[in-house]
């Protein structure tokens, strides 16, 4: 009698870890730099098209918070804010919903990592933010400095974001068959090359 009871329950844990498996969610685990946004509202809501009512949303509580990505929002690109009058002084951070487990950190500049495509998603971001500052502090330069030295500082500038521009490409080119380099091509498609966009043939 023992041994019928216990391959039906061996069974039914071999299929709620089949059905687990075949079934993983996305989950966002965060963190926040201080307290003072302790029971104040995390929302991801996506980044493009109608946001469903209610979107995503889970209360900060310790400074961190965890954010269960709904069914019907699952393998899309969104955006992790707080409240409108809570935001300030904090990065809204893009956030792609593939299943796995992905932390972030909430501050002045704001990251994400922990599957796949938010880690490429991550390093897109990482050499964008480093392309953005210098090229503000070269467009400074050009506009502070005099008529004779503005020409090498715009070559300067080409320089920079022609490096930039290809290192987004190879980007693109490793993850064109997902969506993470279908969102970054989106982006980017108008600096790219006829010839690059041919050989990178992605369908939008």
């Amino acid at each position: 009698m023992k041994n019928n009871k216990i391959i039906p329950l061996f069974s039914y844990s071999v299929i709620l870890l089949l059905s687990a498996c075949t079934h993983r969610g996305a989950v966002i685990e965060g963190t926040l730099p201080s307290d003072k946004y302790d029971q104040q509202m995390v929302y991801w809501v996506p980044f493009e098209g109608e946001h469903p009512r209610p979107v995503d949303s889970v209360r900060i509580q310790n400074n961190t918070f965890r954010l269960v990505i709904s069914p019907h929002n699952l393998n899309k690109m969104g955006i992790i804010r707080l409240g409108y009058l809570q935001r300030f002084g904090l990065q809204e951070l893009l956030v792609f919903t593939d299943p796995g487990k992905v932390k972030v950190e909430i501050d002045s500049i704001s990251n994400a990592k922990g599957t796949p495509l938010n880690n490429v998603l991550q390093s897109w971001k990482e050499r964008k933010q480093t392309y953005d500052m210098e090229a503000f502090a070269l467009r400074k330069k050009i506009i502070d400095a005099d008529t004779n030295q503005q020409d090498s500082i715009k070559a300067e500038f080409e320089n920079l974001s022609a490096a930039y521009y290809r290192d987004v490409y190879q980007i693109v080119r490793k993850n064109k068959d997902n969506e993470i380099g279908k969102f970054i091509f989106s982006i980017h498609k108008s600096y790219f090359t006829p010839e690059q966009i041919d050989e990178l043939r992605i369908t939008e």
